[in-house]
């Protein structure tokens, strides 16, 4: 519904619609996920002769990190622990993937992406330039942006940011939000904040999912993930 030709009435609440988005339980496994790739890295980071070509420690921890994330992510997906599916894309100019998450309804998809704080969403990439076109769907204006659409999703579709980091051997912060550009957020929940008390509160507990093997997730990343 509409009030005029250049504005549409605030459909959402955004941090019910983040909320509503991905519930409780899901918000706890995706925490686990992080969680258990921070490990694995660490764990995996200690045999660095199985990579060559690593410029520093920092740089390949951090690389680690993210691949290891990106690991259990699949795992969680492919196991139907988390009710969501994804997609491996390549960025603009073809030299590097990135794992995708959406669910069957077509609401959200949803980057993974190392950050140094969560004050804000991720830095400009041309990839989440591309997947965030929150500014054409629930919460702002209603101007035809059609000729700039490049995500595989319709503008209902929001784009959500799972933002974690920094250079520790656990996760500082695990930020689930929706960005309303790379300086704002429209909302965002601190998971690593949140589930302590999702878990106290619901009783959830951590997915039975097997330990994961060093050499796995080596054969992992030969296999560029």
């Amino acid at each position: 519904m509409k009030i005029d030709d250049g504005f549409r009435i605030q459909k959402e609440n955004p941090r019910k619609k983040l909320e509503e988005l991905i519930v409780p339980t899901n918000r706890a496994l995706i925490t686990d996920v992080v969680n258990k790739g921070y490990m694995l890295a660490s764990k995996a980071s200690k045999d660095f002769p199985f990579i060559s070509g690593q410029e520093g420690t920092t740089d390949f921890l951090s690389r680690m990190k993210s691949l290891a994330i990106k690991f259990y992510m699949k795992q969680y997906c492919d196991k139907g622990i988390l009710p969501f599916k994804y997609k491996v894309k390549p960025n603009e100019t073809k030299n590097h993937d990135y794992l995708l998450i959406y669910n069957d309804e077509g609401s959200f998809h949803l980057t993974i992406n190392q950050c140094k704080n969560m004050n804000k969403p991720a830095v400009p990439a041309g990839y989440r330039i591309q997947e965030n076109k929150n500014f054409q769907s629930y919460f702002d204006f209603d101007f035809d942006f059609n000729e700039y659409k490049t995500s595989d999703f319709n503008d209902d579709n929001l784009y959500l940011e799972l933002d974690h980091g920094y250079q520790s051997e656990q996760p500082m912060f695990i930020g689930l939000g929706i960005p309303k550009n790379d300086k704002s957020w429209y909302s965002v929940i601190d998971l690593a904040k949140e589930t302590p008390v999702l878990r106290r509160n619901f009783i959830t507990k951590p997915a039975d999912i097997k330990e994961i093997d060093v050499d796995t997730f080596k054969e992992f990343i030969r296999n560029k993930g």
